[in-house]
């Protein structure tokens, strides 16, 4: 019996995953209509995006809307720019993201160069989300702040 038991506890090993691959920098961004620039008049939209930044230079990103879009609007491209809180900068990143689902979320990663992962942790930039309505931005929140 005791050979038995030593058989079982010996060929049920668990196993170790480990990763080489690690988070350099997160961020939970608050996006809203009212910090676009200039400002939407009438617009309380309202999103939150999160992005991990892992070593390997790739970018993952969940950015999703919390309620429906007002009139009916419907969201599109996702992009950091370049820019301090009220300044409009240059586009950084095009998360070159798929359509938002039906819950109103677009997720995904990509890979970006030392050069734009460098500019994404230590400049100001923000995150920006257009619409139908609102080409030139819709919500908007600063990742560095």
């Amino acid at each position: 019996m005791p050979v038995l038991a030593l058989l079982f506890f010996s060929a049920c090993k668990k196993e170790v995953y480990t990763s080489e691959i690690y988070i350099r920098k997160q961020w939970k961004v608050d996006l809203s209509a009212a910090k676009i620039t200039p400002t939407i008049a009438g617009r309380t939209d309202h999103a939150v995006a999160v992005l991990y930044l892992m070593d390997n230079n790739e970018l993952h990103y969940d950015v999703y809307f919390d309620q429906p879009l007002q009139n009916g609007d419907v969201p599109g491209a996702v992009k950091i720019n370049l820019g301090a809180a009220g300044a409009n900068g240059a586009v950084l990143i095009d998360l070159k993201n798929p359509a938002f689902d039906t819950n109103r979320e677009s997720k995904g990663s990509l890979i970006i160069d030392a050069q734009t992962a460098n500019a994404l942790t230590n400049q100001s930039n923000y995150l920006v989300v257009v619409s139908q309505q609102q080409a030139a931005g819709l919500v908007r929140g600063q990742v560095n702040n």
